[in-house]
């Protein structure tokens, strides 16, 4: 597997995983376009077999940053590619001066959670019923 940086050119597949995945951001394909434009954005991807297989992006500045979506395609998931990507992008944060790095998980995204969970993210607050489904945003945050 390789991590690298995503590029503008790879929107649409970006798209593609993540309208696939149940608990994504759903961004549409312009919105992809803008998050890889967005000079307080970073968008990492991960590729197995050159192919592009994952993702995860964050935004932030003044060592503030919220990672605002991740998802791996179907077919590659509980192959480790979310951990590699996040591993890699709390290293990156770390680089950049980061320090600290939150997030939103529904309670209802349990491999989510279990990710975040052996990350060492703590819970840091709740938004009551905040999805579609009614399940609640967790506050999740980690010190870098």
């Amino acid at each position: 597997m390789n991590i690298r940086t995503a590029l503008p050119s790879e929107s649409n597949i970006l798209f593609d995983i993540d309208r696939t995945q149940t608990f994504s951001a759903h961004w549409k394909e312009a919105g992809w376009q803008a998050e890889l434009a967005h000079p307080a954005a970073r968008v990492w991807a991960a590729f197995v077999d050159e192919r592009l297989v994952g993702f995860i992006c964050v935004r932030g500045a003044a060592g503030q940053y919220e990672i605002t979506n991740l998802a791996v395609a179907v077919g590659h998931t509980r192959q480790g590619i979310g951990r590699a990507l996040l591993t890699h992008a709390l290293r990156q944060l770390k680089e950049l001066g980061a320090a600290q790095v939150t997030l939103e998980v529904s309670t209802a995204n349990e491999p989510a959670r279990a990710l975040y969970q052996s990350g060492a993210f703590s819970t840091l607050g709740v938004r009551k019923k905040f999805y579609p489904d009614g399940s609640d945003a967790l506050i999740l945050g980690k010190r870098l």
